[in-house]
């Protein structure tokens, strides 16, 4: 899997990186935009997850954003919020040139977070459902602004962009409650998934210490697995959060053989530990050492031989 390619990651338009539950404040579909004139004279031919033949005629243009359905999926739904891998091919609606396309390789999908392109990508895709093939119409006001000329289109251009949307990641953790355990930290969940920690006065644990909250029912997390997770990090001692994903909204994908982020976080050995055995869905707590954190040397705003707090929602396996 990939990230969003460069053009648009410079221009602004494709930042990176389950039906969620009504209580979700992302999982509204009062936003999604609707079809319209612009979006259905959008002409897309082919197979789902195979490179369309796409035509249009010149010039498109719409004041508000549009989005017509040419395939409708059957999977569940996609909020903001959620980490999705989509194809796509993006066209200047103007004179119809084609400024990027993905190469609809089912191993290089490009990965990107609902809510962190631009408004009328980030539209277009609320409340779509996977497998669903899209004509997204994006007027000027939901595009580019002044990034637009570094992408190739006009700040007053409409931009055409056909998607598939071939997977979506679990917003959060969504497995059944579990029993607290004695002596864990306590976390409660703010509506949308954060957690919220309060770590004990007790002295912690030596060993490395795991206890489920949620235990979902997908796959099986193996140590040769790449992995999208939300995660918060808390130092026991000071009990302060120093490191957490839901502060930028953007889940973390973990390499768990080398312990690297995509973003090329380097996360603790006791973390990746914890997280073999588990499975997709859950949100487990999960007490590091400093033995297996990062020791005498600390790093960043870890301090030395700090035993350091984890929650992780377990999104989804690569």
């Amino acid at each position: 899997m990939h990230r969003a390619s460069a053009l648009f990651v410079a221009a602004g338009l494709l930042l990176v990186t389950l039906t969620a539950c009504s209580s979700d404040p992302h999982a509204n579909c009062d936003t999604a935009l609707k079809s319209g004139s612009a979006s259905d004279v959008v002409n897309v031919s082919g197979k789902f997850g195979e490179q369309p033949t796409v035509k249009f005629p010149t010039p498109v243009r719409t004041s508000t954003s549009q989005r017509t359905t040419v395939i409708e999926g059957t999977g569940p739904q996609v909020h903001t919020g959620q980490q999705v891998v989509v194809d796509f091919m993006i066209y200047n609606g103007t004179n119809g040139q084609l400024l990027q396309s993905t190469k609809y390789d089912p191993s290089a999908g490009s990965s990107l977070v609902v809510g962190k392109t631009i408004p009328g990508l980030d539209k277009g895709l609320q409340c779509a459902t996977v497998g669903s093939r899209l004509a997204i119409a994006v007027s000027p006001k939901d595009g580019l602004g002044s990034s637009a000329s570094s992408a190739g289109v006009s700040p007053t251009d409409t931009v055409v962009i056909v998607v598939d949307v071939n997977k979506a990641y679990l917003p959060a953790a969504n497995g059944a409650p579990q029993p607290g355990r004695p002596g864990f930290p306590t976390v409660v969940i703010a509506p949308g998934g954060r957690p919220g920690v309060t770590v004990p006065t007790t002295a912690p644990p030596t060993s490395l210490e795991v206890a489920v909250n949620k235990q979902g029912d997908g796959k099986t997390v193996t140590k040769s697995d790449t992995v999208v997770i939300h995660y918060t990090g808390v130092l026991w001692k000071e009990r302060t959060v120093f490191d957490s994903t839901w502060d930028t909204g953007t889940p973390a994908t973990l390499q768990m053989s080398t312990g690297q982020t995509a973003a090329g976080t380097s996360l603790p050995a006791g973390l990746v530990e914890g997280l073999v055995g588990q499975k997709v869905g859950s949100q487990v707590t999960i007490i590091v050492p400093p033995s297996k954190a990062f020791g005498a040397q600390g790093s960043g705003p870890v301090p030395q031989n700090a035993t350091l707090v984890y929650v992780v929602d377990i999104l989804g396996i690569v």
